[in-house]
């Protein structure tokens, strides 16, 4: 009985100090509404037939009605929305499209895919020597859909389409140099490089091209794919950790999907740029003798063995 005459004691001297104040801010109902919700914030008013709770159903069945009032206790805890914000991991980042012939999938990336030979085509392009511009069947069309891929499962991946091979074909490694180390200045958190190529052989007619694209496709999952390799220059200073890392992530391929990837090509002379990042390959996909598709419906094989292998070691 005590401590309700002291409740009604407060509450009395809250109306007639405040009242006059908030009246000028408020109308009554208003301030009658305020009032009840700071002092009773756990009230609620129940449904006795139904069980349920009717300030819940009343927000669910007038979503449109605003709030009466809210408040912000000073500027800091105002909310913020950030587009790019998520609360899962691994995910890519909305607003991933290519600026500038860049595309960033995810903060703090960790693998950079680019094209030293950007101009490098595949058997169906329209343009017939296998070196143009011809975008959407080169190996560039490939580095998009393995972007993709990865950042599916979860990497954060520069892809830049630049164009290295031209209109200097003889300064492609000098340029594509430039561009990784540009690259590795900007997103610090890189340690995976990929340069994307296909192979190239003698193909003059029909029965080359056949020949070619029998040699270099598998079929995996019921699905035409073409096979893919790694390459290593020899005259990189540290030789010997690029092509135990092209040799260990073949072995993985080739276990997990017999037939897929070919055996590491070492090449005596250059470099390829690949001592520049801390895990840097040259991977083939296809040949000039393989379809744009064929090359395209192996990048998510390639995806794949990239992701368990780096994730398992």
């Amino acid at each position: 009985m005590f401590k309700k005459r002291i409740k009604a004691f407060v509450m009395s001297c809250v109306l007639v100090c405040i009242l006059p104040v908030i009246s000028y801010a408020m109308d009554k109902d208003e301030f009658l509404k305020f009032l009840v919700n700071s002092s009773y914030p756990e009230s609620k008013v129940e449904d006795t037939e139904n069980g349920k709770d009717k300030n819940e159903e009343n927000a669910n069945n007038e979503k449109n009605e605003k709030e009466y009032i809210k408040f912000h206790i000073g500027e800091e805890n105002i909310p913020t929305i950030n587009e790019n914000q998520s609360t899962e991991k691994n995910v890519i980042i909305g607003n991933s499209k290519y600026q500038n012939d860049i595309r960033v999938t995810k903060e703090n990336p960790r693998m950079l895919i680019y094209h030293t030979h950007s101009e490098e085509t595949y058997s169906n392009s329209p343009e017939g020597n296998y070196h143009s511009k011809d975008k959407a069947n080169s190996v560039m069309a490939v580095g998009e859909l393995l972007t993709e891929e990865l950042s599916k499962k979860g990497w954060g991946v520069v892809h830049t389409t630049k164009y290295h091979d031209y209109p200097d074909f003889n300064n492609s490694y000098a340029s594509s140099y430039k561009t990784i180390q540009e690259m590795l200045s900007k997103y610090k958190s890189i340690d995976i490089a990929i340069d994307i190529h296909r192979d190239a052989r003698d193909v003059k007619n029909e029965s080359q091209k056949k020949a070619e694209e029998e040699r270099l496709t598998a079929t995996i999952n019921g699905e035409k794919v073409a096979k893919f390799l790694f390459v290593v220059g020899a005259k990189n200073p540290n030789v010997d950790e690029v092509k135990a890392l092209a040799e260990d992530i073949t072995k993985f391929g080739q276990k997990k999907y017999p037939g897929l990837v070919l055996p590491v090509v070492v090449k005596p002379y250059g470099k390829f740029n690949q001592y520049l990042a801390k895990n840097h390959m040259l991977i083939e996909v296809g040949s000039n003798g393989t379809s744009t598709e064929e090359a395209k419906a192996s990048a998510k094989y390639v995806a794949q063995v990239l992701d368990e292998y780096f994730k398992t070691k």
